[in-house]
């Protein structure tokens, strides 16, 4: 099976602007000013966030076409906090996790345009833990999922 190349380019004179590029696409990443970058766009934690959220968009997407269930719109909010742990009490899962003593955890919101049964929408909350930008993020992180009526 073939590998997807992704190849980040950051040259010296740029600050910490820096160029992805996956297959025929090129996209950017940076920082803040007061970071050091030139504020042109997302820093990386906002792309691979966003990147979370547009797979749980998909997931959702597909679920919906493979049930045949109407929809009219996905919003994926997410938001994230780095989080202290006590290394005492912590499982060892939250542990591992650690990174000088804290976890990032991430929180997402999908608000869902729909006149699905409420059965039905709050199933869409366990389907979209199955994105796979998910499940790779939630071995490294805590994570939570709501799903509310957009």
């Amino acid at each position: 099976m073939a590998q997807n190349k992704i190849i980040s380019v950051l040259e010296s004179e740029k600050g910490f602007y820096t160029e992805i590029k996956a297959g025929s696409h090129t996209s950017i990443a940076d920082e803040p000013i007061e970071a050091g970058g030139t504020d042109k766009a997302a820093d990386p934690v906002s792309i691979a966030l966003g990147g979370l959220g547009a797979c749980t968009a998909m997931t959702l997407k597909i679920y919906f076409a493979h049930k045949k269930l109407d929809w009219e719109k996905i919003e994926v909010h997410i938001t994230h906090e780095l989080m202290a742990i006590d290394k005492d009490t912590a499982s060892e899962e939250l542990k591992a996790m650690a990174n000088n003593g804290k976890v990032r955890k991430i929180f997402k919101k999908i608000y869902i345009k729909s006149d699905m049964e409420d059965k039905l929408l709050s199933r869409a909350a366990i389907i979209a833990e199955k994105c796979p930008v998910n499940l790779m993020m939630k071995r490294s992180c805590p994570m939570e999922s709501i799903v509310e009526r957009l």
